[in-house]
């Protein structure tokens, strides 16, 4: 840990004092954390607004010339969302296109009276498309094909799918085709064949699957109606701040390879929630937007499938040329060494594709670094977990991940999630090899570029 200076003890005791003072403050428990746009798509693992919103008032209470805010995982928006009612620039990254749709559609504040227009113009449409494709007057030409979509939904549910997204594109404003296609995803995930309870693919069983009868039109405008009052409540906050044009930056690219506007010693401050581990075996946010972007079209790149997703995400892909002694001696994290070597002596390929993920994530650890200003802080939001039985301590190992780039771990502190459906087995306890407590808990390291 490096020399605190004046600032980081005010900074570390101001929040400290309030968590003296109520022991669950940070797990927010009263909080809204469906106001502004934070409600309008479910995601795996959200970071809380309430929490984004802490971290970037804490800063910008010491220091008002912040002005860049970055996300490099950022998921649903959550943190871009924050940093915009504060009046900032937000940028952030993930290589999941529904992420990047979302985060869009989140950030993106439209004229209240326009979008209620537009929602009463929309629901004409599909009314009046709904009463002549009932009357077999209006034909649904170009039904949706993609890979199993008769296993994942019953044939009215894809046809009526097909008249909303139809009528949504009827709209040449991007912005509100937008709006709608958040809803539509939703939609879409929740009419399904799926699960619902679920972020994993898994199929009703046949008993609720034959009496599964959604109203698809109903649903997705359920949705739009919710989401409108969010997109009222961005748009009236937005308004309050004086000579505040919003810019939102989204990058479609992973963290590990930023675009060249990226540049060095850009920004003034991260607020981040990584993954806790690879994908396919932690929380899977391939799977989960899957269906959603089959039907929205949405791309990874002309390479790779869509269902390809969480292999190419953090740990996604194992490199079998690593040199293991070589990279573990360039990780330069003891801990992440004394967990490979315990997880190895019970299961060589799951050691692997542990250190695999921690490989990736260094990378991106070091891009981070790279695009942050000296003395910026960042807030990394992590949680441990186990494999084979072995607590896996992320928070110790990011603390020394970081350090060989010259960013210091001020302090850390600890929360309770207690409404996120996570893996259960895992243990904040920084004690390899201990897991008595549930993955329910989240440890915030605070640091610092030096």
């Amino acid at each position: 840990m490096a020399q605190l200076t004046e600032l980081d003890i005010q900074l570390i005791n101001k929040l400290n004092k309030k968590i003296t003072n109520d022991d669950n403050y940070l797990d927010f428990l009263k909080s809204n954390t469906k106001s502004l746009t934070h409600g309008y798509h479910i995601y795996p693992a959200m970071m809380i607004p309430s929490l984004a919103r802490e971290f970037i008032e804490l800063v910008l209470d010491t220091n008002p010339n912040i002005k860049k805010l970055y996300d490099p995982f950022m998921g649903s928006g959550t943190s871009l969302v924050e940093g915009m009612v504060h009046g900032l620039e937000v940028y952030g990254t993930d290589i999941n296109p529904l992420s990047q749709m979302m985060s869009k559609a989140k950030t993106t504040a439209i004229d209240p009276n326009k979008l209620s227009k537009s929602i009463a113009d929309l629901e004409d449409a599909i009314n009046e498309m709904y009463i002549l494709y009932a009357k077999g007057v209006y034909k649904l030409d170009n039904l949706p094909s993609f890979e199993r979509i008769d296993f994942w939904f019953k044939p009215k549910v894809i046809e009526q799918l097909h008249l909303i997204k139809n009528c949504i594109h009827e709209f040449n404003d991007e912005n509100l085709k937008l709006f709608f296609m958040v809803a539509f995803s939703e939609t879409v995930r929740y009419v399904s064949n799926t699960r619902n309870n679920e972020f994993k693919l898994y199929r009703m069983p046949s008993d609720k699957l034959d009496q599964w009868d959604p109203n698809v039109i109903d649903e997705f405008l359920k949705r739009v109606y919710k989401n409108k009052i969010g997109n009222r409540e961005l748009y009236e906050e937005l308004d309050k701040i004086k000579n505040y044009e919003p810019k939102v930056v989204i990058n479609k690219q992973s963290n590990i390879n930023l675009p060249k506007k990226f540049k060095d010693n850009m920004f003034d401050m991260v607020i981040t929630s990584p993954p806790y581990g690879d994908s396919r075996t932690t929380v899977a946010y391939g799977q989960f937007s899957r269906l959603s972007a089959q039907w929205l079209d949405l791309k990874i790149d002309e390479q790779t499938k869509i269902n390809q997703l969480d292999n190419i995400m953090l740990g996604g892909r194992i490199d079998k040329s690593l040199e293991l002694e070589t990279i573990l001696d360039l990780l330069k994290s003891p801990t992440l060494t004394t967990v490979y070597n315990l997880i190895k002596s019970r299961d060589e390929k799951r050691a692997l594709e542990v250190l695999q993920f921690y490989i990736d994530l260094d990378k991106s650890i070091q891009e981070t670094t790279r695009v942050m200003k000296v003395n910026s802080y960042q807030f990394w939001v992590v949680a441990n977990r186990t494999v084979k039985m072995i607590n896996i301590p992320t928070d110790i190992i990011i603390s020394e991940l970081f350090k060989k780039y010259n960013v210091s771990h001020l302090h850390s502190f600890y929360r309770n999630i207690p409404n996120k459906r996570m893996p259960s087995k895992n243990s904040p306890t920084n004690k390899i090899g201990n897991h008595s407590v549930t993955m329910t808990s989240e440890i915030i390291l605070m640091l610092k570029k030096i």
